[in-house]
């Protein structure tokens, strides 16, 4: 909950920010034209002198600070509003694990498992069930039921069960009606190649 309302704070005052600017721009309050023909007698000519441990921004836009710091309440804003995240995390039993995907269902993750089976994902705290659905190309998929909240020991292992068959469903077996097809009256010349 707490998340969330910063997450709103941050995304509204760095709207404010920006809207504020750009009616200060068209006001003429301030200018986007860089100062330094205003100030050639100063001896430091930059607007902006910003300098956090190694990293040193300088600039001779005064609106610049403006734009800058809406970006990084934009980003507070992105970071808080993503909530607490659990790997899901697990094991394929099989010899040919890298051959297979794992499908979040509900998540809109797929994931590749690595050589020796190994597979993960990042899901958000409160999902309470993950289905994963486990299938190499063709085949049907199996799915294997997780309760993030309930289990201790990651990764956990998956075993496959052994399935040769295909899957049918979308590829429905070709029907031949004979009294669809017509003979010719007089034999067709052979076709020619170019």
């Amino acid at each position: 909950m707490t998340e969330s309302i910063i997450a709103i704070i941050a995304a509204l005052s760095g709207m404010a920010l920006i809207v504020g600017s750009l009616i200060l721009i068209y006001k003429g309050r301030i200018a986007l034209q860089a100062i330094q023909d205003k100030v050639k007698e100063v001896q430091q000519p930059d607007a902006l002198a910003v300098e956090i441990g190694k990293i040193k921004i300088k600039s001779q836009y005064p609106t610049i600070a403006l734009f800058l710091v809406a970006a990084g309440c934009f980003w507070l804003g992105l970071e808080y509003s993503k909530g607490p995240k659990r790997m899901v995390s697990g094991t394929l039993d099989d010899p040919l694990a890298k051959d297979y995907t794992v499908t979040y269902k509900g998540m809109m993750g797929v994931v590749f498992p690595d050589d020796n089976g190994h597979f993960e994902q990042e899901v958000p705290a409160d999902v309470n069930l993950v289905i994963l659905e486990i299938a190499k190309g063709g085949l049907d998929p199996q799915k294997f039921p997780i309760y993030p909240g309930k289990v201790t020991n990651w990764p956990v292992k998956c075993q496959l069960q052994q399935t040769g068959t295909a899957s049918t469903a979308s590829v429905p077996k070709p029907e031949i009606n004979l009294s669809q097809i017509v003979q010719p009256e007089k034999a067709l010349p052979p076709l020619k190649t170019q």
